[in-house]
Protein backbone atom coordinates (compact mmCIF):
# COMPACT_ATOMS: atom_id res chain seq x y z
CA UNK A 1 0.00 0.00 0.00
CA UNK A 2 1.08 3.49 -1.19
CA UNK A 3 2.01 6.23 1.50
CA UNK A 4 -0.80 7.99 0.94
CA UNK A 5 -2.91 5.42 1.30
CA UNK A 6 -1.75 5.37 5.14
CA UNK A 7 -3.74 7.90 8.01
CA UNK A 8 -1.21 9.78 9.17
CA UNK A 9 -1.96 12.72 12.20
CA UNK A 10 0.65 14.38 14.10
CA UNK A 11 -0.78 16.24 17.09
CA UNK A 12 0.95 20.13 17.61
CA UNK A 13 1.16 21.79 21.20
CA UNK A 14 -2.21 23.65 21.94
CA UNK A 15 0.08 26.67 21.92
CA UNK A 16 1.47 26.42 18.80
CA UNK A 17 1.41 29.32 16.36
CA UNK A 18 0.02 26.90 13.93
CA UNK A 19 -3.39 27.69 13.76
CA UNK A 20 -3.99 28.97 10.86
CA UNK A 21 -6.37 32.16 9.44
CA UNK A 22 -8.44 35.09 10.41
CA UNK A 23 -8.73 38.28 9.47
CA UNK A 24 -4.85 39.43 10.23
CA UNK A 25 -3.07 37.02 8.10
CA UNK A 26 -0.57 39.18 5.67
CA UNK A 27 -2.14 39.42 1.92
CA UNK A 28 0.35 37.55 -0.54
CA UNK A 29 -1.29 39.94 -3.01
CA UNK A 30 0.15 42.81 -1.07
CA UNK A 31 3.66 41.59 -0.46
CA UNK A 32 3.87 40.84 -4.07
CA UNK A 33 3.36 44.62 -4.47
CA UNK A 34 7.15 44.52 -3.29
CA UNK A 35 9.58 44.40 -6.06
CA UNK A 36 12.05 42.21 -3.78
CA UNK A 37 9.50 40.40 -2.46
CA UNK A 38 7.43 39.72 -6.30
CA UNK A 39 11.63 39.56 -7.64
CA UNK A 40 12.54 36.92 -5.53
CA UNK A 41 9.09 34.73 -6.09
CA UNK A 42 9.44 35.24 -10.14
CA UNK A 43 13.04 33.91 -9.69
CA UNK A 44 12.69 30.74 -7.61
CA UNK A 45 8.98 29.85 -9.65
CA UNK A 46 10.58 30.94 -13.14
CA UNK A 47 13.69 28.84 -12.01
CA UNK A 48 11.97 25.27 -10.88
CA UNK A 49 9.37 25.76 -13.29
CA UNK A 50 11.45 25.39 -16.36
CA UNK A 51 13.88 22.85 -15.68
CA UNK A 52 13.34 19.80 -17.72
CA UNK A 53 11.54 16.94 -15.53
CA UNK A 54 13.65 13.30 -15.93
CA UNK A 55 12.23 10.42 -14.87
CA UNK A 56 14.23 7.08 -13.85
CA UNK A 57 13.88 3.95 -12.19
CA UNK A 58 16.81 2.31 -9.47
CA UNK A 59 18.26 -0.93 -10.99
CA UNK A 60 20.48 -1.91 -8.02
CA UNK A 61 23.41 0.94 -8.42
CA UNK A 62 22.15 2.04 -11.47
CA UNK A 63 19.73 4.47 -12.34
CA UNK A 64 17.86 3.93 -15.72
CA UNK A 65 15.55 5.99 -17.41
CA UNK A 66 11.67 5.51 -17.08
CA UNK A 67 8.59 6.23 -18.40
CA UNK A 68 6.70 9.62 -17.88
CA UNK A 69 4.71 8.86 -14.68
CA UNK A 70 0.68 9.24 -14.91
CA UNK A 71 0.86 11.95 -12.81
CA UNK A 72 2.82 14.00 -15.36
CA UNK A 73 1.36 12.78 -18.26
CA UNK A 74 -2.45 14.02 -16.90
CA UNK A 75 -1.12 17.68 -16.65
CA UNK A 76 0.38 17.85 -20.45
CA UNK A 77 -2.72 16.19 -21.50
CA UNK A 78 -5.51 18.23 -23.53
CA UNK A 79 -7.05 20.04 -20.65
CA UNK A 80 -4.36 20.00 -18.04
CA UNK A 81 -2.68 23.06 -16.87
CA UNK A 82 0.92 21.53 -18.20
CA UNK A 83 4.00 20.38 -15.84
CA UNK A 84 5.08 24.10 -16.18
CA UNK A 85 2.51 25.26 -13.96
CA UNK A 86 1.89 22.63 -11.54
CA UNK A 87 5.50 22.84 -10.55
CA UNK A 88 5.16 26.59 -10.64
CA UNK A 89 2.30 26.41 -8.57
CA UNK A 90 3.97 23.89 -5.80
CA UNK A 91 7.20 26.34 -5.68
CA UNK A 92 4.83 29.65 -4.91
CA UNK A 93 3.07 28.02 -2.68
CA UNK A 94 6.25 26.79 -0.49
CA UNK A 95 8.25 30.06 -1.21
CA UNK A 96 5.36 32.61 -0.30
CA UNK A 97 3.40 30.60 2.53
CA UNK A 98 5.84 28.04 3.53
CA UNK A 99 3.77 24.94 3.02
CA UNK A 100 2.86 23.43 -0.75
CA UNK A 101 -1.00 21.87 -0.03
CA UNK A 102 -2.01 19.47 -2.52
CA UNK A 103 -5.51 17.94 -3.02
CA UNK A 104 -5.21 14.21 -4.51
CA UNK A 105 -8.36 13.67 -6.53
CA UNK A 106 -7.41 10.45 -8.54
CA UNK A 107 -5.19 7.46 -7.31
CA UNK A 108 -4.02 4.59 -9.61
CA UNK A 109 -5.21 0.63 -9.08
CA UNK A 110 -1.90 0.25 -7.00
CA UNK A 111 -2.93 3.36 -4.56
CA UNK A 112 -0.66 6.00 -6.21
CA UNK A 113 -1.90 9.40 -6.65
CA UNK A 114 -2.45 10.51 -10.86
CA UNK A 115 -4.00 13.85 -9.90
CA UNK A 116 -2.79 16.53 -7.48
CA UNK A 117 -3.93 20.17 -7.63
CA UNK A 118 -2.47 22.54 -5.49
CA UNK A 119 -4.35 24.11 -2.58
CA UNK A 120 -4.84 28.56 -2.60
CA UNK A 121 -3.40 28.68 1.03
CA UNK A 122 -7.05 29.99 1.68
CA UNK A 123 -8.50 27.01 1.04
CA UNK A 124 -6.62 24.36 3.52
CA UNK A 125 -5.85 24.90 7.17
CA UNK A 126 -4.69 22.76 9.96
CA UNK A 127 -5.81 22.65 13.55
CA UNK A 128 -5.38 20.51 16.38
CA UNK A 129 -3.73 18.00 14.37
CA UNK A 130 -6.39 17.85 11.72
CA UNK A 131 -6.24 18.76 7.96
CA UNK A 132 -9.67 20.86 6.88
CA UNK A 133 -10.17 22.05 3.11
CA UNK A 134 -12.85 24.65 1.88
CA UNK A 135 -13.65 24.25 6.08
CA UNK A 136 -14.34 20.28 6.09
CA UNK A 137 -12.08 17.82 7.94
CA UNK A 138 -10.01 15.91 5.19
CA UNK A 139 -8.16 12.71 5.92
CA UNK A 140 -4.49 13.06 5.55
CA UNK A 141 -4.12 10.03 3.08
CA UNK A 142 -5.99 12.45 0.65
CA UNK A 143 -3.51 15.70 0.88
CA UNK A 144 0.35 16.22 -0.44
CA UNK A 145 1.75 18.33 2.37
CA UNK A 146 5.81 19.67 1.34
CA UNK A 147 6.58 22.34 3.97
CA UNK A 148 10.25 24.29 3.84
CA UNK A 149 11.31 25.42 7.78
CA UNK A 150 9.50 23.33 9.80
CA UNK A 151 9.64 24.34 13.89
CA UNK A 152 11.22 21.94 16.16
CA UNK A 153 8.00 19.68 17.23
CA UNK A 154 5.63 21.04 14.80
CA UNK A 155 4.05 20.10 11.04
CA UNK A 156 3.13 23.05 9.16
CA UNK A 157 6.41 25.40 7.55
CA UNK A 158 6.92 28.78 8.94
CA UNK A 159 5.63 31.33 6.12
CA UNK A 160 7.99 34.27 5.04
CA UNK A 161 4.61 36.17 4.06
CA UNK A 162 3.28 35.88 7.82
CA UNK A 163 6.61 35.50 9.70
CA UNK A 164 8.16 38.42 7.88
CA UNK A 165 5.02 40.80 7.55
CA UNK A 166 6.36 43.93 9.38
CA UNK A 167 9.73 43.38 7.33
CA UNK A 168 7.52 42.94 4.54
CA UNK A 169 5.26 46.12 5.68
CA UNK A 170 7.97 48.51 5.86
CA UNK A 171 9.61 47.30 2.57
CA UNK A 172 6.12 48.61 1.20
CA UNK A 173 6.21 51.90 2.97
CA UNK A 174 9.57 53.26 1.81
CA UNK A 175 8.31 51.95 -1.56
CA UNK A 176 5.81 54.24 -1.79
CA UNK A 177 7.08 57.16 -0.09
CA UNK A 178 9.29 57.31 -3.22
CA UNK A 179 6.32 56.96 -5.49
CA UNK A 180 5.13 60.75 -5.54
CA UNK A 181 3.01 60.32 -8.12
CA UNK A 182 0.63 58.10 -5.54
CA UNK A 183 1.01 60.75 -3.14
CA UNK A 184 3.92 59.10 -0.67
CA UNK A 185 6.81 61.14 0.17
CA UNK A 186 6.53 64.96 0.01
CA UNK A 187 5.55 67.11 -2.98
CA UNK A 188 7.66 67.29 -6.15
CA UNK A 189 7.17 70.79 -6.09
CA UNK A 190 5.07 74.07 -4.59
CA UNK A 191 3.04 76.72 -6.75
CA UNK A 192 2.00 79.27 -4.51
CA UNK A 193 -0.21 82.45 -4.95
CA UNK A 194 1.29 85.42 -3.62
CA UNK A 195 -0.94 87.90 -4.19
CA UNK A 196 -4.15 86.59 -2.55
CA UNK A 197 -5.88 83.54 -0.80
CA UNK A 198 -7.64 81.83 -3.50
CA UNK A 199 -10.45 78.67 -2.84
CA UNK A 200 -9.83 74.93 -4.16
CA UNK A 201 -11.32 75.26 -7.49
CA UNK A 202 -8.84 77.81 -8.74
CA UNK A 203 -6.24 75.85 -6.73
CA UNK A 204 -6.94 72.78 -8.47
CA UNK A 205 -7.18 73.81 -11.96
CA UNK A 206 -3.61 75.72 -11.32
CA UNK A 207 -2.06 72.53 -10.07
CA UNK A 208 -3.66 70.20 -13.42
CA UNK A 209 -2.51 73.34 -15.28
CA UNK A 210 0.98 73.00 -13.69
CA UNK A 211 0.91 69.20 -13.26
CA UNK A 212 0.59 68.93 -17.63
CA UNK A 213 3.52 71.31 -18.19
CA UNK A 214 5.78 68.91 -16.06
CA UNK A 215 4.65 65.85 -18.03
CA UNK A 216 5.19 67.32 -20.92
CA UNK A 217 8.67 68.83 -20.52
CA UNK A 218 7.70 71.74 -21.51
CA UNK A 219 8.05 75.29 -19.26
CA UNK A 220 5.32 76.70 -16.62
CA UNK A 221 4.03 80.01 -17.77
CA UNK A 222 2.29 82.08 -15.07
CA UNK A 223 1.57 85.80 -14.40
CA UNK A 224 3.61 87.87 -11.64
CA UNK A 225 1.23 86.89 -8.59
CA UNK A 226 2.53 82.16 -8.08
CA UNK A 227 6.04 81.89 -7.46
CA UNK A 228 7.21 78.03 -7.70
CA UNK A 229 9.18 76.50 -5.66
CA UNK A 230 11.35 72.68 -6.27
CA UNK A 231 11.07 70.58 -3.10
CA UNK A 232 14.20 68.53 -2.05
CA UNK A 233 13.86 65.52 -0.01
CA UNK A 234 15.72 66.26 3.33
CA UNK A 235 18.91 64.50 3.77
CA UNK A 236 17.11 63.08 6.48
CA UNK A 237 14.39 61.69 5.32
CA UNK A 238 16.15 60.47 2.18
CA UNK A 239 17.17 56.82 3.92
CA UNK A 240 14.17 55.64 2.16
CA UNK A 241 16.40 55.05 -0.35
CA UNK A 242 18.75 52.90 1.59
CA UNK A 243 15.76 51.19 3.11
CA UNK A 244 14.73 49.59 -0.27
CA UNK A 245 18.23 48.42 -1.48
CA UNK A 246 18.18 47.35 2.53
CA UNK A 247 14.71 45.05 1.79
CA UNK A 248 16.29 44.20 -1.30
CA UNK A 249 19.05 42.64 0.45
CA UNK A 250 17.24 41.00 3.31
CA UNK A 251 14.80 39.22 0.95
CA UNK A 252 17.21 38.06 -0.59
CA UNK A 253 18.78 36.47 2.20
CA UNK A 254 15.63 35.18 3.45
CA UNK A 255 14.81 32.98 0.53
CA UNK A 256 18.49 31.96 -0.08
CA UNK A 257 19.23 33.87 -3.49
CA UNK A 258 22.18 36.35 -4.70
CA UNK A 259 20.81 39.83 -3.77
CA UNK A 260 22.11 41.14 -7.14
CA UNK A 261 19.31 39.25 -8.84
CA UNK A 262 16.56 41.00 -7.44
CA UNK A 263 18.09 44.45 -7.35
CA UNK A 264 20.11 44.25 -4.81
CA UNK A 265 23.61 44.41 -3.58
CA UNK A 266 26.29 41.55 -3.40
CA UNK A 267 30.04 41.92 -1.77
CA UNK A 268 31.56 43.04 -5.23
CA UNK A 269 28.48 45.46 -6.13
CA UNK A 270 26.97 45.05 -9.50
CA UNK A 271 25.79 41.95 -11.27
CA UNK A 272 29.00 40.38 -13.34
CA UNK A 273 30.27 37.06 -13.08
CA UNK A 274 33.53 35.70 -14.70
CA UNK A 275 31.18 34.03 -17.30
CA UNK A 276 27.98 32.29 -18.31
CA UNK A 277 28.83 29.11 -16.54
CA UNK A 278 29.44 30.48 -13.21
CA UNK A 279 26.23 32.24 -13.32
CA UNK A 280 24.57 29.68 -13.81
CA UNK A 281 26.44 27.70 -11.27
CA UNK A 282 25.34 29.94 -9.18
CA UNK A 283 22.14 29.92 -9.72
CA UNK A 284 21.44 25.92 -9.40
CA UNK A 285 23.41 26.23 -5.83
CA UNK A 286 20.94 29.06 -4.59
CA UNK A 287 18.23 26.44 -6.17
CA UNK A 288 19.35 23.26 -4.74
CA UNK A 289 17.02 23.45 -1.74
CA UNK A 290 14.11 23.49 -3.77
CA UNK A 291 14.83 21.08 -6.04
CA UNK A 292 15.82 18.15 -3.63
CA UNK A 293 12.76 19.10 -1.81
CA UNK A 294 10.31 18.53 -5.01
CA UNK A 295 12.48 15.81 -5.96
CA UNK A 296 11.57 13.86 -2.45
CA UNK A 297 8.19 14.62 -2.47
CA UNK A 298 7.47 13.27 -5.93
CA UNK A 299 9.25 9.98 -4.95
CA UNK A 300 6.91 9.56 -2.42
CA UNK A 301 3.86 9.66 -5.16
CA UNK A 302 5.69 7.20 -7.17
CA UNK A 303 6.03 3.54 -7.55
CA UNK A 304 8.92 1.85 -5.11
CA UNK A 305 12.25 2.73 -6.99
CA UNK A 306 11.22 5.17 -9.49
CA UNK A 307 11.94 8.95 -9.25
CA UNK A 308 11.82 11.89 -10.52
CA UNK A 309 15.08 14.31 -11.28
CA UNK A 310 14.79 18.49 -12.15
CA UNK A 311 17.37 18.43 -14.44
CA UNK A 312 19.54 21.30 -13.42
CA UNK A 313 22.37 20.36 -15.63
CA UNK A 314 20.14 21.94 -18.91
CA UNK A 315 20.90 25.74 -17.66
CA UNK A 316 24.44 25.38 -17.10
CA UNK A 317 25.68 27.07 -20.07
CA UNK A 318 29.33 27.14 -21.35
CA UNK A 319 30.95 29.56 -24.19
CA UNK A 320 31.18 27.46 -27.20
CA UNK A 321 35.00 26.67 -27.59
CA UNK A 322 34.76 25.34 -23.70
CA UNK A 323 31.90 22.92 -24.23
CA UNK A 324 33.37 21.52 -27.61
CA UNK A 325 37.00 20.95 -25.49
CA UNK A 326 34.40 19.54 -22.61
CA UNK A 327 32.56 17.33 -25.15
CA UNK A 328 35.67 16.59 -27.13
CA UNK A 329 37.30 15.29 -23.60
CA UNK A 330 34.70 12.76 -22.77
CA UNK A 331 34.67 11.23 -26.14
CA UNK A 332 38.14 10.57 -25.54
CA UNK A 333 37.89 8.96 -22.34
CA UNK A 334 34.96 6.75 -23.14
CA UNK A 335 31.92 9.06 -20.84
CA UNK A 336 30.13 9.85 -24.11
CA UNK A 337 29.70 8.57 -27.96
CA UNK A 338 30.24 10.25 -30.92
CA UNK A 339 26.23 10.46 -31.05
CA UNK A 340 25.51 11.26 -27.75
CA UNK A 341 27.80 13.91 -28.23
CA UNK A 342 26.06 14.89 -31.29
CA UNK A 343 22.81 14.83 -29.72
CA UNK A 344 23.54 17.67 -27.37
CA UNK A 345 24.33 19.66 -30.09
CA UNK A 346 21.45 18.44 -32.10
CA UNK A 347 22.80 17.11 -34.68
CA UNK A 348 21.51 13.76 -36.56
CA UNK A 349 23.57 10.59 -35.69
CA UNK A 350 26.25 9.05 -37.58
CA UNK A 351 26.87 5.37 -39.08
CA UNK A 352 29.36 3.72 -36.48
CA UNK A 353 28.62 6.98 -33.74
CA UNK A 354 27.72 4.86 -30.58
CA UNK A 355 30.93 3.31 -29.83
CA UNK A 356 32.45 4.29 -26.43
CA UNK A 357 35.68 4.56 -26.39
CA UNK A 358 37.33 2.68 -23.22
CA UNK A 359 41.28 3.47 -22.97
CA UNK A 360 43.46 0.85 -22.40
CA UNK A 361 45.12 1.22 -18.92
CA UNK A 362 48.37 2.98 -19.15
CA UNK A 363 49.67 0.30 -16.15
CA UNK A 364 49.24 -3.49 -15.62
CA UNK A 365 46.11 -4.38 -13.65
CA UNK A 366 48.52 -5.94 -10.90
CA UNK A 367 50.35 -2.58 -10.52
CA UNK A 368 47.67 0.06 -10.36
CA UNK A 369 46.98 1.54 -6.74
CA UNK A 370 44.50 -0.19 -5.14
CA UNK A 371 44.90 -3.68 -7.25
CA UNK A 372 46.27 -6.79 -5.27
CA UNK A 373 48.35 -9.38 -7.61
Amino acid sequence: MSFFRREEVRASSANDWQAWGGSNMPSAKGATGLVPFFASIRHIVDFLSTLPVDTYRKDGKRRLPAPTPQLLQRLDAPGGIGVETWVGQWAYSLAVHGNAVGWITDWDGYGYPTDVRWLSRKDWSYSNGKWYVFGQPVPRHMLVHCPWIVPDGGTLGISPLEHFAPFWQAGLSAQAYSDVGRGGGLPPAVLKNTQKTIDREAAEAAQSSAVRSFASGKPFVTGNDWDLSITTIPPNQAQFLNTLQLTANQTAAIFGIDPREIGGTGAQGSITYVNDESKSLDRANNMRPYMVRFERMTARMLPDRQFIKLNADATIRTDIKTRIQIEGDQIKDGRLSVNEARELEDREPVAGGDFHNVPTPSTAPANREGDTP
